[in-house]
């Protein structure tokens, strides 16, 4: 079972990070917001370590000033 995360981005530049966090495999999706947080990304791993690794990129991308995660869980 995949392991999925939401990742809130802080940034000034919320197009060049969007760009970025789009070619780093285990991103899903992102997309640039209005207002705060200016970024949000949905990343999946097969297990926590795996997704943790992709946040690991998220978060050394120079232009994202700060993240926030938030491990989603599926409920019936």
């Amino acid at each position: 079972m995949k392991i999925w995360a939401y990742v809130f981005i802080s940034t000034r530049h919320p197009r060049a990070v969007v760009q970025r966090l789009r070619q780093i495999p285990g991103v899903v999706k992102a997309d640039a917001l209005l207002g705060t947080p200016d970024a949000i990304a949905i990343v999946e791993g097969d297990d926590l370590a795996a997704m943790d690794a992709v946040i690991d990129q998220i978060v050394a991308v120079p232009e994202a000033a700060a993240t926030d995660s938030k491990v989603a869980r599926w409920i019936d």
